[in-house]
Formats: C-alpha cells, structure tokens, sequence
C-alpha cells in the first residue's frame, strides 16, 4: 500500500512511489489512475501544494503535464 508517510519529504514520496510501479509492472493502472492513486494518498499539506501550482486541482491537468510538475518540485525539494 502506498503512502506518504508523516516525516517523508515529497521527493522521498514520489521516488518510493515510482519504485513501486516498477516493482510492480502488471499493475495494471492507467496513467490518470497511477496519478490518482500518487494524489489521493498524500498527506494534506503536499496536496496543497500540489494543487496551488495548478491553480486548483492537480487532477485536471494531463498526466504528461502533472508528472513535469510533480518533477520539478521534487527536484527542488533535493535541492532544498
């Protein structure tokens, strides 16, 4: 089960979270799916921020244009 645990940084989250589609590649979740399930078990202040720089919802953008954004903050986050 995937999650974002109290004390993991984001860049921590997303990297255990693509590990795991690896690991476990006949899941057979679409794109918009995978992102669903990334989002959903965030805790609340990610998904703020997730959110704010989609100016609402992460979940109406593409999968193609929320993976860029997911990218981009995680590698500020490691920069950090």
């Amino acid at each position: 089960m995937f999650r974002q645990e109290g004390d993991e940084a984001f860049c921590e989250t997303w990297e255990k979270f693509k590990m795991m589609m690896i690991k476990y590649p006949n899941h057979g979740f679409e794109g918009i799916a995978q992102l669903s399930i990334f989002h959903n078990d965030l805790r609340s202040d990610t998904k703020i921020l997730l959110n704010a720089e989609t100016s609402g919802t992460m979940m109406v953008v593409d999968v193609e244009q929320a993976t860029k954004i997911i990218d981009l903050l995680t590698s500020n986050d490691y920069q950090a």
